[in-house]
């Protein structure tokens, strides 16, 4: 078996689109992430898409952008007003936990502070799944068993109460279209999360129950966990970047098609994962000759190749939201893939991309859900803290936060 490093934007780009090539990157997190969407090939990935793909529309996008998420970061914010040692990630980490909770379709049981941080503790604990093949600590069986405990507790304290709620609506045929759950449902024929969908094509999909629980504990933490970083990444390069410019980071909160411009900026600087990497099912020879053999592993060198000068211009290693792009290129780079494993979430996270015969119209235009905490966090006149500078993780080939602290510069 050989082992070919793609560093090339076309060539990344090409292998990205290969179907033969199938993905490896969590292939160590199987614990968790065996047979999740993102792991899934051929004709059960696009099975699992074409359900789970229900719920990423337009309609439920904007509900989010212009309702949801706005009232969940005052209701955060709000909660911190008084606290003198704000910290970044943990802030994201609840915010998204909020949107984690939402999306996949986990209700709360208790309702206190003191279940929002054991869900937020799961959450952090589910997420080291997703991140052991870049694990470079001396931990790695301790690390392996706490992700196993954390599953057990997801499952029996919030899936199998969620799941218990949605089986009993579903298997209602009288059941008050005025719930929560089947509000939306009954006006527009969609589901509004990912377990109620599951449930209503486990048979379909030949899922079982463990399946069920891998699935849904994978889209409980995709839906925050990556998003986390990226916000933090996103924050930092934009006061950054206006301490530089000498522009107003004020300003950016009314220009939302500026600050969308500065989320993809900083989605291509930093992927959530600097590499993707993908086992050959097939022989394929690539554009410059490179011959890949079945069995070989693919590495796609996503950071690498995010700064790829023949495409990115000369300072492609730096922040500079206002540059051209690249024709027929996404301005976030290859970070959310391409192919047929194109991140499922890249409209929920990214938004929409307006291409240069259109106008942008704000009546419709999806700025996405980074946007919109990035100008809520603007707004509420948060700056990195100048005496205590944010910290990275040492531990992980990611490029990833231990902490941010904040201070209020309002």
């Amino acid at each position: 078996m050989t082992t070919h490093r793609l560093t090339q934007y076309h060539l990344c780009e090409e292998a990205l689109k290969l179907p033969d090539l199938r993905q490896a990157l969590y292939d160590e997190g199987a614990i968790l992430m065996r047979d999740v969407l993102v792991n899934l090939h051929g004709e059960a990935h696009k099975a699992r898409r074409r359900v789970e793909g229900q719920l990423f529309r337009r309609a439920y996008f904007r509900r989010l952008e212009m309702e949801v998420l706005p009232a969940l970061m005052a209701r955060a914010l709000a909660e911190r007003a008084e606290d003198e040692h704000l910290e970044l990630k943990s802030l994201a980490y609840d915010l998204m936990l909020n949107v984690s909770l939402l999306f996949a379709g986990i209700d709360r049981q208790a309702g206190t502070q003191a279940e929002a941080k054991a869900l937020s503790d799961l959450l952090v604990r589910l997420g080291q799944a997703a991140t052991l093949g870049q694990y470079t600590g001396d931990q790695h069986a301790a690390v392996v068993r706490d992700i196993e405990a954390a599953m057990e507790e997801f499952d029996r304290l919030y899936l199998q109460p969620s799941k218990a709620r949605r089986l009993a609506i579903l298997q209602s045929a009288q059941s008050d279209m005025s719930d929560s759950l089947d509000r939306e449902a009954a006006q527009s024929g969609h589901p509004d999360d990912v377990l109620t969908l599951l449930l209503r094509h486990q048979q379909a999909l030949d899922m079982d129950d463990a399946g069920l629980l891998r699935e849904v504990a994978f889209f409980y933490l995709a839906s925050a966990h990556t998003s986390v970083h990226s916000i933090v990444h996103a924050f930092h390069e934009i006061h950054s970047w206006a301490e530089q410019s000498g522009r107003s980071v004020q300003a950016l909160a009314k220009d939302q098609a500026l600050l969308q411009q500065c989320v993809h900026e900083s989605l291509r600087l930093h992927p959530s994962s600097p590499e993707s990497w993908r086992r050959a099912l097939a022989p394929h020879r690539l554009s410059d000759g490179t011959e890949i053999a079945a069995g070989d592993q693919v590495i796609i060198e996503l950071e690498t190749a995010n700064r790829d000068t023949n495409v990115f211009g000369s300072d492609a290693n730096s922040f500079n939201p206002l540059r051209a792009r690249p024709p027929s290129r996404n301005p976030s780079g290859l970070s959310f893939g391409l192919g047929m494993h194109v991140c499922i979430g890249l409209n929920l996270v990214a938004g929409t991309i307006v291409r240069d015969e259109q106008a942008l119209d704000e009546t419709t235009h999806q700025y996405g859900s980074m946007t919109v905490i990035l100008r809520e966090l603007i707004a509420a006149g948060l700056a990195p803290n100048p005496d205590r500078p944010g910290v990275k993780d040492a531990e992980s080939k990611r490029d990833t936060w231990l902490a941010y602290p904040l201070i209020s510069a309002s």
